[in-house]
């Protein structure tokens, strides 16, 4: 009976070691979302700015710092690592093109035809630096997502379908200062875009849990960013 007794405390305080670990992710989130928006609100600089400068410190310094500071885990935890490269890189461009003929779909069943909508990014600097930016942002939007939010919930919760679906939902959620301050999608492109986002993230999440690496998820979201901007 004392056994008994003694095994479901250590359950119930397991499960609320894990609850509070959880909310303390969500809070991590939150404290993220908020500096994100109040930027997107207020200040209104060249993507450059926001992709090569405030994201990195708003997403990716606190995730770094997170881990070395008070985890005090190694990189390899978020996903930095060139294990399997040849074959993340395969499964990165392989889905990367499934993804940009999603978006072509997208395109012509928005338009009635494949239609090419180059965005103001595009025209303004270009491919080659498009190319940069683009990658930056699946640099630090994958690292953020997938190595840290997806793999600490699926560490706390240990189910897979409930840290997919989670951490996609946290970083759709990323994507509503921009949609509110700078795209201003409306009717059938906002539909499009919401879902398209969420395919992403759940496949990314799907496939870094697969892997291990951010290689796949960062090739696959840089090849969906270069083909929203110009697609969609």
């Amino acid at each position: 009976m004392v056994k008994k007794t003694v095994q479901k405390e250590v359950k119930i305080t397991t499960h609320h070691s894990g609850v509070q670990n959880m909310e303390w992710v969500f809070q991590f989130w939150a404290w993220q979302l908020l500096f994100w928006s109040v930027y997107r609100y207020f200040f209104h600089l060249p993507e450059t700015v926001d992709e090569f400068i405030v994201k990195p410190l708003v997403f990716v310094l606190p995730v770094l710092l997170y881990v070395w500071k008070k985890e005090k885990r190694s990189l390899t935890s978020i996903g930095i690592t060139g294990k399997h490269i040849w074959t993340s890189l395969g499964i990165g461009c392989g889905f990367g093109l499934l993804f940009a003929g999603e978006a072509v779909i997208a395109n012509i069943l928005k338009y009635g035809g494949l239609t090419i909508q180059p965005s103001a990014t595009v025209v303004q600097y270009g491919i080659p630096l498009m190319f940069a930016l683009s990658l930056a942002t699946a640099c630090s939007e994958e690292l953020l997502s997938r190595g840290f939010f997806f793999s600490r919930l699926f560490e706390i919760s240990h189910n897979l379908v409930n840290a997919v679906v989670m951490s996609t939902f946290l970083f759709v959620a990323f994507h509503i200062p921009i949609l509110l301050t700078s795209l201003r999608f409306q009717g059938t492109t906002l539909v499009l875009f919401f879902m398209t986002s969420f395919v992403l993230g759940f496949a990314n999440s799907i496939i870094y849990h697969k892997t291990k690496s951010l290689v796949a998820p960062i090739l696959i979201h840089f090849f969906w960013n270069m083909t929203v901007a110009v697609f969609l």
